[in-house]
Order: structure tokens, then sequence, then C-alpha cells
């Protein structure tokens, strides 16, 4: 009876040993930015005036990128579609399209973590299209590479066979 008691307190004592290490939890992975881009239309209709100074008729809207993943983004590339196809004329930075929204702190080639960017978004042009989209591609500041595609912006119908009618008034 003494050896089995014994034996038993020796068994015990050995299971404490070996539950008093406990495995090192693995390091927590670290954030990844996230963006949100909504748009104040979608679809676009088209405009006859009000596009750009060059070429006045066109699709246009407001455009909000925001951050949700709570990691600030630096933006490396701005890339724009016209119809599903890169838009070489549209080449451009991302900071001669985005800037300041209004009531949210901006610092330049950066989106906030958790915070947000505006700009104007569209085509000029005197051709028709049917849409267009942006990505952006660069890094956020866990080091992670990110590309990001904004949603297919819809662009109305432009019309077509439509006269423009002028108005003078003269006041004497």
């Amino acid at each position: 009876m003494v050896r089995l008691l014994a034996a038993t307190g020796i068994g015990f004592a050995l299971s404490c040993a070996n539950s008093s290490t406990s495995p090192t939890p693995p390091a927590p992975t670290p954030s990844t930015s996230s963006l949100a881009v909504t748009f104040d239309e979608n679809p676009v209709p088209f405009r006859s005036s009000g596009c750009s100074f060059s070429i006045p008729q066109g699709w246009f809207t407001q455009a909000r990128v925001r951050e949700t993943g709570g990691v600030t983004f630096t933006p490396t590339t701005l890339t724009q579609k016209i119809d599903g196809n890169v838009a070489s004329v549209l080449t451009e930075s991302f900071n001669s399209r985005f800037g300041a929204c209004s009531g949210v702190a901006f610092t330049a080639d950066t989106i906030s973590a958790n915070g947000a960017v505006c700009g104007v978004v569209g085509v000029c042009a005197v051709s028709s299209f049917s849409t267009y989209q942006f990505s952006m591609a660069g890094t956020d500041a866990n080091g992670h590479t990110l590309t990001f595609d904004s949603p297919v912006l819809q662009l109305g119908a432009r019309p077509t066979g439509q006269s423009i009618i002028l108005s003078l008034e003269i006041h004497r």
C-alpha cells in the first residue's frame, strides 16, 4: 500500500512539472489596411458642361475613399480605366486626383488609419463610354503591399440627336 501511494505521488509530481511549461502563443498577425469607396452618384449622368476647361462635357462625380482596417495606406500608383481598359490619357498621380474631405484630417500621399480622402473622378470626353474604374496600389504601415480596385462607375447615356436651344432675352 505504501508503494502504491509513493508511485502515485511521484506520478502526480511529474504531471505537475510537465504542466508548468506552457507553449508560447503565436505572435499576432499585424492588421492590414482596407479601403472602401463610395460615389455620390452611380450611374453618373452625362453633363454638357463643367467637366474640364478643354473638354467641358463628360461624366464626373465625387468619390470618397475610406480606410477601414485601422492601418495607414500609402498609395504609390493610381490607374484609371474606361470600359475596362487602362486609359493612358488619364495617367496621373494619387495626389492630383485625391485630397482632403470636408471635416477630415488629411496628410498628402496617404490615407490615414480610419481616415478618408475625396476627389472628383470620371471622364471628360467627346466620345461615348459606358464605365469608369480606378485602381490604387501601395503599401500599408505594417508593410503589406496591396492593390485595391474601386467599384465600377456606370456612365449614363450620352444624348444623341438632340438639338441645343439657346435662349436670348433682351431687356430694355
